[in-house]
């Protein structure tokens, strides 16, 4: 029986999580900063301090897994070679947080507010600027989070084109999600609940393509060879299959499916300020059962990420039956 690899644990997990989510948040309410008019204020305030907040948890877990943290602050100034993914993904994560931050401090009404209003219309075509260029960033660094795990030598499951793309849907899924809190609960514009219903579908949609994305992963890790049928085995059928099943496939993606479809069927709640506690409180435990699912699951793959096997198990086997009878 394979075991699972303990040197990158629920740390490294939880950066790879915190780093899609923060990622998934602000390319949303980036996209909806264009296409809201200045409407969902509060959204786009909460949103943008969010992803801030999250990507410096995040970075913190990173750090924290190193030996030696305050030596891991300053080595991305050392990396110049741009045709390594560790270099590219320090920068980049450097640029993602400074483009977080400064959305999130101009989009603060209490700080904006004393500003003039030319000021103010200044700082407006600023913060579309940022979005703009805040978009492709917040991919890159979803996207990233699924490279950095292939460059690590020598683990055939996480050396696959899929991984990254399993992670950037899944932060998107997850960065909607936590858009999804704040839409419910803290925005008061009147076309809130129109904008809920619509990140439903987008969530359906992606719940869709992330079940379809883990499906062809198991497809194509147990089509090669033992390494990666073994890895994969660890998350559907092994010592990782609860976690998987449990909170994974139903906690983070059939409830929230099942919990979206029902309420695209629901009435039109057309006051918003006065809607029943129920209307708040389920689509905010769906969101955060799309929330644990999202690092449950990089966690079963950082978990199920087994070294390359240069022995056949079988071998392995009867060499130990054999010391286990000589002994």
């Amino acid at each position: 029986m394979a075991e699972t690899q303990t040197v990158w644990g629920w740390m490294i997990a939880g950066y790879l999580f915190l780093g899609g989510l923060s990622a998934g948040v602000f390319c949303t309410t980036s996209i909806l900063r264009f296409a809201s008019k200045g409407g969902f204020k509060s959204t786009l305030t909460y949103g943008a301090w969010f992803a801030t907040i999250a990507l410096a948890v995040g970075l913190v877990c990173l750090l924290a897994d190193v030996g030696r943290p305050f030596h891991a602050i300053i080595l991305w100034q050392s990396f110049v070679n741009l045709s390594s993914w560790m270099a590219i993904g320090a920068w980049l994560l450097v640029a993602a947080f400074v483009i977080f931050l400064v959305t999130a401090i101009f989009s603060t009404k209490k700080i904006t507010r004393h500003l003039s209003e030319s000021a103010q219309h200044g700082w407006n075509i600023v913060l579309k600027v940022l979005a703009g260029i805040g978009i492709p960033v917040s991919l890159m660094v979803a996207i990233y989070t699924g490279i950095l795990l292939g460059a690590a030598p020598g683990i055939p499951l996480w050396h696959t084109w899929l991984l990254p793309a399993l992670f950037t849907v899944s932060a998107l899924d997850t960065g909607i999600a936590a858009v999804l809190i704040f839409v419910v609960t803290k925005d008061r514009d009147v076309r809130a609940h129109n904008l809920h219903r619509t990140l439903m579908w987008v969530v359906i949609l992606l719940v869709i393509l992330e079940v379809a994305a883990i499906a062809f992963y198991y497809v194509t890790m147990q089509s090669r060879a033992v390494s990666e049928q073994l890895s994969i085995g660890l998350i559907f059928n092994g010592s990782l299959s609860v976690p998987f099943w449990a909170l994974v496939i139903i906690v983070g993606l059939a409830i929230p499916l099942i919990v979206d479809v029902i309420q695209q069927f629901l009435p039109k709640s057309e006051d918003h300020e006065n809607r029943s506690k129920a209307r708040i409180i389920i689509p905010v435990c769906a969101a955060a059962c799309t929330l644990i699912g999202g690092f449950t699951l990089r966690y079963v793959v950082l978990a199920a990420g087994i070294h390359h096997i240069l022995i056949n198990p079988a071998v392995v086997e009867a060499l130990k039956g054999s010391y286990f009878f000589f002994n």
